[in-house]
């Protein structure tokens, strides 16, 4: 199937699209819902990103190509994208699919420790170190990867997106941000859900991190914007905007389904 060449008029490439066994590890049992956030964060990387091109893109835990799918149509043969992913049968689909028809897509596993995606893995991610350049990428972004982290980690990944960052490049994450958290407030669709309660702090960091499972801390993670903001300041990243999404219900004229931060690399 892989080596099937369709029309130039045809737009879908079912090859790229994972079978539903494979999506369910990502927690989607409707083929809609892939579709769905794929078109949001092509549409969040335009708003908020300035893809264009010929952007040299880095997308930090690419899952199972959801954006990357979208983005086809953005990136010409002068852009490029880069992605890795700690979940290596994802990374094995998509060099299985990407690799004749979108050379310019590329996909890396990293073998890093997550206590819920890959808790076997043999890189703490509070050590590893992107393998990529310096100033490598004009955009850089993370779609419900923070959602899954503890902050020894995220405050590597913080440093880590800033120094393959170029100058004037921008990142966009995704994360939960506490601030917006509410304990009982009603929440819309699956975020009503109990994983979605942040009511268990972690560790010492109080008020500044918190997490829905203590048995598995990285299964959904929360941070208050003041942590975000430090992260970034020891990064060398100033958050130029953060945005409320659906998630918490704190927001009726909401754009993206998680909490955004927008950032770029400060000046040296």
């Amino acid at each position: 199937m892989n080596n099937i060449t369709y029309p130039s008029w045809l737009a879908y490439e079912p090859n790229l699209v994972p079978p539903l066994p494979l999506m369910r590890t990502e927690g989607i049992y409707v083929m809609e819902e892939w579709f769905r956030w794929a078109e949001e964060w092509s549409v969040l990387l335009r708003l908020f990103g300035g893809i264009s091109f010929e952007s040299k893109v880095l997308e930090i835990g690419c899952g199972l190509g959801r954006i990357a799918f979208p983005l086809r149509y953005i990136l010409s043969a002068k852009g490029s994208y880069d992605g890795f992913e700690i979940c290596e049968d994802k990374i094995k689909f998509l060099k299985s699919t990407y690799k004749t028809f979108h050379p310019n897509f590329n996909f890396i596993w990293a073998n890093v420790h997550n206590t819920y995606y890959n808790p076997n893995g043999k890189i703490q991610a509070k050590d590893y170190t992107f393998p990529y350049n310096s100033n490598s990428f004009d955009l850089i972004y993370a779609a419900s990867v923070f959602t899954h982290m503890l902050p020894e980690a995220a405050e590597n990944y913080f440093k880590e997106a800033a120094r393959v960052l170029r100058p004037a490049g921008r990142i966009v994450f995704s994360c939960f941000i506490l601030d917006n958290y509410t304990p009982n407030q009603p929440r819309p669709l699956g975020f009503a859900r109990a994983g979605f309660n942040f009511d268990h702090h972690y560790k010492s960091y109080e008020e500044n991190f918190a997490i829905s499972n203590p048995d598995n801390p990285e299964e959904m993670t929360a941070y208050a914007l003041v942590y975000f903001e430090k992260l970034a300041s020891i990064a060398g990243l100033t958050i130029e905007k953060s945005v409320i999404g659906l998630w918490s219900g704190k927001n009726s004229n909401w754009i993206s389904s998680q909490d955004l931060l927008i950032m770029t690399k400060d000046d040296s």
